[in-house]
């Protein structure tokens, strides 16, 4: 084979792969656009005490997601993003009708305590806990396309659900309708819309039969997943009390604050997660220096994305500041400079959490959050306590950094293992054995980071 030929080849993978990211950052632009339209149609349609059930309500689908995700789209990712368009498509109509089934129970149960809470509230959680099963199927069909390579797949059924959601949603505007109820509903029915239309796209119906068979083969790596999930939003919530708990509102508003400024990178951050992990994961064959040298390359891109708008932020006029945070400018102006700094480390430790899940290393990955979840409590807290907001925020810096190193630590170890390059995610899925990162030497390497936002 010619220089130029392999040269050509070269180039083609980088195009393909760079067309895939692309895709994948539009992906999610859609998804995070759609939510952020509704919320502000809806706070600008009904009044607060409304719009306070709609948050509750949008919450438990938040919540809800995110389990949905550890238990159905990761495994998927992770252990079936190599294989064949066959043996995908029917481990997508598992891992589709095990998420239409979670979205059945859960719906169930958000039903029930919407009836006994009434008032409000009430109404707005039995349409969310209707609306769930679809809710949830349409965010695994995203997953499913993301993992197979097919971002634009997934681009194109978020697309059609953005355009069926503006629409229902400016109809009932133009209306002057004033219930959130219907609001929710025609939100969750476009979403319904787009779960039909992936499953049409994917060319396989959920399976919601197999759920339990599901579950089963992939508990060894899921019960990983779904903790970490809800440790690592449970330590910054709970940091947060704390902070409002312990120090004052104001504290907790110029630390959201801050957090909300910063937060388009956190887009960037999860396209990034959505792409890497299924595109590392099928070259798991890659040799451990090769391996090193993408998990320090995603890093550095990331933390470059992080820096560049961070910079942005630090230098924003007051005016601007004023404009849109408000009287809470002030307090946030002065946490910037240690959430920037914190971002950078969180971001470039992404490189190597990639890798780590790709390898199907969840409980290394659970280790490195259960670490940085107790260091955002004590520093955070300790933090305050010496220096108000500011000193919490300085904390919380401490903390991403503190772990970040750690993270690269539990890669190195992890892709210089003898078994490492022979971890494939057919054969682990297939066998039904524990992943690279539950077996014995896990516990070496379970001490690292990695988060999403």
């Amino acid at each position: 084979m010619s220089a130029v030929s392999v040269a050509g080849g070269r180039r083609g993978t980088v195009v393909r792969l760079a067309r895939r990211a692309g895709w994948g950052v539009v992906d999610q632009a859609l998804s995070s656009f759609s939510n952020l339209a509704l919320s502000l149609v809806v706070a600008r349609a009904v009044d607060a005490h409304d719009f306070g059930a709609f948050t509750v309500a949008f919450s438990v689908f938040s919540v809800a997601v995110l389990l949905s995700r550890s238990l159905t789209g990761q495994p998927l990712a992770i252990r079936f993003a190599g294989e064949d368009a066959a043996a995908f498509r029917r481990a997508a109509g598992s891992s589709t009708g095990t998420a239409l089934t979670l979205g059945a129970a859960a719906g169930a149960a958000v039903v029930v305590l919407g009836l006994v809470l009434g008032d409000t509230v009430g109404p707005a959680l039995v349409t969310v806990g209707l609306l769930l099963p679809a809710l949830l199927l349409h965010d695994s069909w995203r997953a499913a396309f993301a993992a197979q390579g097919r971002q634009d797949q997934a681009a194109l059924i978020d697309g059609a659900w953005v355009v069926l959601q503006l629409a229902g949603v400016a109809a009932l505007w133009w209306a002057g309708v004033e219930h959130t109820v219907l609001y929710l509903a025609v939100w969750g029915g476009a979403s319904a819309c787009a779960a039909v239309f992936g499953a049409l796209r994917g060319r396989a119906w959920p399976q919601v039969s197999r759920t339990a068979s599901w579950l089963r083969a992939h508990w060894d790596m899921t019960r990983f997943l779904l903790f970490e999930s809800m440790l690592v939003q449970g330590a910054m919530q709970g940091a947060l009390l704390l902070v409002g708990v312990l120090g004052s509102l104001s504290a907790v508003g110029a630390l959201r604050g801050a957090a909300v400024l910063v937060g388009p990178v956190s887009l960037v951050a999860m396209s990034a997660f959505s792409f890497c992990v299924p595109e590392l994961a099928r070259r798991r064959g890659l040799p451990a220096r090769r391996k090193v040298q993408l998990a320090l390359a995603i890093g550095t891109v990331m933390a470059a994305v992080g820096l560049a708008w961070g910079v942005v932020a630090l230098v924003l006029p007051d005016a601007a500041g004023v404009a849109l945070l408000g009287d809470s400018w002030p307090g946030v102006e002065s946490v910037l400079w240690p959430t920037v700094i914190g971002q950078i480390a969180n971001l470039f430790a992404i490189g190597a959490t990639c890798v780590l899940l790709s390898m199907g290393a969840t409980r290394a990955v659970f280790g490195i959050n259960a670490t940085v979840a107790v260091l955002l409590v004590v520093l955070g807290v300790g933090g305050l306590l010496l220096g108000g907001a500011v000193g919490a925020a300085w904390g919380f810096m401490a903390a991403y950094w503190l772990v970040m190193p750690l993270s690269f630590r539990a890669m190195w170890r992890l892709v210089h293992r003898p078994d490492a390059a022979g971890d494939t995610a057919g054969d682990t899925a297939v066998a039904g054995t524990p992943d690279a990162g539950a077996g014995p030497g896990a516990a070496a390497v379970a001490v690292s980071p990695g988060r999403e936002n």
